[in-house]
């Protein structure tokens, strides 16, 4: 099995340098970097994590979510753990809670621990929090996080079109004022939706887009958003895109207790497809998102990074959500198609 030494003779460099371009120093050129990088991928070289004076290598994934609440990534957490199984790799699970200090706290020591690879969702941080181990080498993957680069692999659902498909099945159905309630601000996969809706309305002249002040992903804030807009506000909109599902079933509580029927008063559209659904009435129209084979993928793509002996160009990968149509639209009178 090759050493450090061997991949410093390889490459023809120090130890010491092999040494910081394993722990992703600052201290070496791009042109060294690659040098050494290229001459571990050669020899098959993986850094070993150490711990007091004993050397353990684990094949093991880090993997770091916002949040396991609810359905969405812990239906991702289980299928990155089977694709993991299968492959005979573990999985360490932390839960940075949506806050980017937990999220920076996080990955030092993931990149500290020497794992194999790591699958970021919601990369808050940015990329400069996955510097190290671009530098360094370990192979990572981001899920729900848009680039403008491919530094790196990339695995996210389209959620722009998922939110501009659900703005137009809504005018397909002949409603010409929505209310929209966003997710947080903190939230790449939020904002992609909102940038969904508005391009949409640019490509009409007579459709109009209301906004609720108070925007996130759980019911009572869906709730709230409904309570503090019609408390300011007429009912001036014939129907509602709700973020996410959760949203969506505070919405919907929040009109009944107004006494506005869902979907006769008031057409809904939720987006995720939650398991609890089919449980609700009525049942809501929503975007699928495909939680498993996010989840699957991302895992797929890191073990065949982490196993691989060739250098291949990072990946983005973009899966395509679904409309699933049921029973809370209404269709109007006027229906112009666009």
């Amino acid at each position: 099995m090759a050493g450090i030494r061997d991949v410093a003779r390889e490459a023809n460099v120090s130890i010491a340098t092999v040494s910081r371009v394993i722990n992703g120093s600052d201290k070496v050129s791009e042109e060294t970097r690659k040098k050494v990088l290229r001459a571990m991928r050669k020899l098959n070289f993986r850094p070993k994590p150490y711990f007091g004076n004993n050397e353990v290598f684990f094949k093991t994934i880090g993997v770091l979510v916002p949040d396991i609440r609810g359905y969405h990534y812990s239906d991702i957490v289980m299928a990155i753990e089977s694709c993991a199984f299968e492959n005979g790799f573990d999985v360490i699970l932390s839960i940075p809670k949506a806050d980017i200090d937990n999220e920076k706290h996080i990955l030092e020591k993931y990149f500290k621990r020497k794992i194999d690879g790591i699958i970021v969702a919601e990369l808050l941080g940015g990329e400069n929090y996955i510097e190290k181990f671009l530098k360094s080498g370990i192979p990572l993957v981001v899920l729900d996080f848009s680039v403008e680069e491919i530094n790196f692999d990339v695995v996210n659902v389209d959620n722009m079109m998922g939110a501009y498909n659900a703005i137009k099945y809504l005018y397909e159905n002949g409603h010409r004022k929505i209310l929209f309630i966003p997710g947080p601000e903190w939230s790449p996969a939020a904002n992609e939706r909102e940038k969904g809706v508005k391009r949409f309305l640019e490509s009409v002249d007579d459709l109009e887009i209301y906004y609720t002040n108070i925007r996130g992903y759980n019911s009572q804030d869906g709730k709230d958003a409904i309570f503090e807009y019609l408390t300011k506000n007429s009912l001036n909109f014939t129907a509602i895109f709700a973020v996410n599902d959760w949203t969506a079933i505070g919405a919907i509580d929040a009109l009944r207790i107004k006494g506005i029927k869902v979907p006769d008063d008031v057409s809904i559209i939720g987006f995720d497809d939650a398991p609890f659904l089919d449980y609700i009435e009525p049942k809501l129209t929503t975007v699928r998102q495909p939680r498993w084979e996010l989840g699957y993928t991302a895992a797929q793509i890191l073990i065949e990074r982490i196993t691989s002996k060739r250098s291949r160009l990072p990946r983005n990968v973009v899966i395509p959500p679904e409309l699933v149509i049921r029973e809370s639209i209404k269709k109007l009178n006027e229906v112009v198609k666009k």
